[in-house]
């Protein structure tokens, strides 16, 4: 895994916490229940942040493979996701502008590692093949110097 993503990781998720916690909270103010607030900012915020983690974040292809592990490995944040907001919300009564930046927070380690196996990691063990010296005897002169 290359850290030097972890920065541009940063500002996708920041995108999408952005979207996540407006929804949310606009969502409150306006009497819808979280469940229904946190179902449509999924959709919203799975379309969104495969597009810019594929493009920005890691610079791949996108795919219909990568989307379905992508969404696969957010649909597991949803039970943490709803399970938090019955505890902060139901429960201990907080307020949302406490409850969404909070599980947004808790949430974004777990969301690098699943945008990263699900856009970047290949199958294990496919190396690309390493030049060998009659390759490189091979190659044009210009090529090998320009």
């Amino acid at each position: 895994m290359r850290f030097d993503r972890i920065p541009r990781y940063t500002v996708v998720g920041a995108i999408c916490a952005a979207i996540y916690n407006g929804m949310m909270i606009a969502g409150d103010a306006l009497g819808v229940h979280y469940a229904v607030s946190t179902g449509v900012a999924f959709v919203i915020i799975v379309l969104t942040g495969y597009t810019l983690h594929c493009l920005y974040t890691f610079s791949e292809k996108l795919s219909v493979r990568g989307f379905v592990r992508y969404t696969g490995g957010m649909l597991l944040t949803l039970p943490v996701s709803l399970g938090g907001m019955y505890l902060l919300r139901d429960l201990a009564h907080l307020p949302m502008w406490f409850d969404s930046p909070f599980l947004t927070g808790a949430m974004f380690c777990w969301n690098f590692v699943v945008a990263h196996w699900a856009v970047v990691t290949r199958a294990i063990g496919v190396k690309k093949p390493a030049l060998d010296k009659a390759t490189l005897d091979k190659a044009p002169l210009d090529k090998a110097v320009g």
